[in-house]
């Protein structure tokens, strides 16, 4: 079988990684909606320097969750190679197993998916992603139904490489979402616009961008949290106490993802500065939250900012942030009507649109 039309599949397997919080309602809703077995496989749970970024413990209910670094499993996976069983591959470039499974079922009368993140675009590591990707889809494209392709700096990616636009499908994480927004943390400074950031503090994140745009704004009416950890913090912390923001940027601990999310829902403003970024998962928090987004177009969940409301900004243009954030304190502390409002928006990009969409492709294509 070579890329064509087939039956429509029994049963789903998912082969990724990890077992990650951030696919967790999207499978959920997809063994929900679907009328076979949804299969996860993983090459190993939730790793510890995942849980250490806060990251909460996953628990299905509908999905099979099975190890794939089992040679026996693997075994059984990788058997289910006639066309009503459709494979999702995700994270096959940097992970063995994933590979090797998709390697035994890429010649197969198999089903076959893939779910990839647009790669980082500066040099060299942009055009040698490039190049590998304009590899695969010569020895492979024929070989995968539908590209579920991250947020449309992933679309872009890849049609670049390759593959044809009517085979990619627009994708993204999503969230259930719950009939009103998260509570918040209790406020910390009445009056003041608060801006809230989370992540690894890492050059990706763009942390140290978004330290320089908030030295130019006005030395009154505005504070911010930063909270992650990783190699750069020092080198923020350093950066702030070196520019009049000390005292008004603070940079804290990680903490538990239910935490992040009460501050983000006592925030006026979330901001993801990310140089690059494949999605971004704060952005749906926030906005779940009813808490607007300043956002980089490095990022593939500007999608979602666009589409619920907020700022893009173009990545690393620390002007361009500044003028934002500029903007956002002067226009002062968001109303809970405003909240409210970017939840119900919020609401119509939930997981069930992602899941009714990637379903519909698979009819499709039966």
């Amino acid at each position: 079988m070579t890329g064509g039309h087939g039956p429509r599949p029994r049963r789903i397997v998912f082969w990724q990684p990890i077992e990650s919080p951030h696919q967790r309602d999207f499978l959920e809703a997809v063994a929900t909606a679907f009328a076979g077995e949804v299969v996860l496989a993983v090459e190993e749970r939730l790793p510890a320097e995942r849980v250490a970024q806060g990251w909460p413990a996953v628990v299905h209910d509908k999905v099979l969750v099975v190890n794939a670094a089992d040679p026996a499993v693997f075994s059984q996976l990788v058997s289910f190679d006639t066309p009503d069983s459709l494979h999702v591959f995700s994270g096959f470039f940097s992970h063995r197993i994933v590979w090797q499974a998709f390697r035994r079922l890429a010649f197969t009368e198999a089903r076959r998916a893939m779910l990839s993140e647009a790669p980082e675009s500066r040099m060299p590591i942009g055009w040698l992603k490039r190049a590998r990707g304009r590899f695969f889809v010569r020895r492979y494209g024929q070989r995968i139904e539908l590209v579920m392709a991250m947020g449309t700096l992933g679309r872009r990616f890849m049609e670049d490489v390759g593959f044809p636009a009517d085979r990619v499908l627009t994708f993204g994480y999503r969230l259930a979402i719950p009939s009103s927004p998260w509570p918040p943390a209790p406020a910390r400074a009445p009056g003041l616009v608060r801006f809230v950031a989370a992540g690894q503090l890492i050059r990706r994140k763009g942390f140290d961008v978004l330290v320089d745009a908030l030295a130019t704004l006005p030395h009154h009416g505005w504070e911010c949290d930063i909270f992650g950890d990783g190699p750069m913090r020092r080198t923020l912390v350093s950066r702030i106490s070196r520019q009049t923001i000390a005292g008004r940027v603070r940079v804290r601990s990680t903490i538990p993802n239910s935490e992040v999310r009460r501050e983000i829902a006592a925030a006026d403003w979330t901001v993801v500065p990310s140089r690059h970024d494949g999605w971004g998962m704060v952005v749906n928090e926030s906005l779940i939250a009813g808490t607007p987004v300043v956002c980089s177009d490095g990022c593939g969940a500007a999608d979602l900012v666009d589409a619920v409301g907020g700022h893009v900004v173009p990545a690393g243009d620390r002007r361009a942030l500044a003028e934002v954030l500029q903007k956002c304190v002067l226009a002062g502390r968001i109303s809970a009507d405003r909240r409210t409002s970017i939840h119900a928006l919020a609401s119509r990009h939930g997981v069930d649109e992602l899941v009714a969409a990637f379903l519909a492709r698979i009819d499709a294509l039966a």
